[in-house]
């Protein structure tokens, strides 16, 4: 096994803080008094999504923080992780786009699952990874 290049600890740390921030952000969600103090269009769109976005959103932010940590121990099994990650990822972003289209936010989101996903291959096939 390599020794990983300064940029391996660089990318799955800020992975990590930047999924943190979606799981937070989830559990923000799904928190029927926090929902209830959002503004009513907020409410109407959290209270209003459909089972399987709420899933994909799950999948999303702790799939990509467990792959980011799996990343940090140096686990070859971060590579299928990201992969259910940017799934759950296109999940959400579907249901985003079904109700108010194309948002930066949703594009972004898309692009740092898929970077996360494509740097742990990278660490995988440098033989980083265990």
């Amino acid at each position: 096994m390599q020794k990983p290049h300064i940029s391996f600890w660089i990318v799955a740390s800020l992975g990590l803080l930047w999924n943190l921030m979606g799981c937070m952000n989830y559990i923000v969600q799904t928190n029927p008094i926090t929902v209830a103090q959002m503004p009513d269009v907020y409410q109407t769109i959290i209270n209003g999504r459909p089972v399987w976005a709420t899933g994909g959103f799950a999948i999303a932010v702790f799939g990509g923080a467990v792959g980011c940590l799996l990343l940090l121990l140096r686990r070859r099994v971060a590579v299928p992780v990201f992969m259910l990650s940017l799934a759950g990822v296109v999940l959400v972003v579907i249901h985003a786009t079904m109700l108010i289209g194309i948002v930066p936010s949703s594009v972004l989101s898309v692009l740092v699952a898929g970077a996360l996903l494509w740097y742990a291959t990278i660490a995988r096939r440098k033989n980083w990874l265990r």
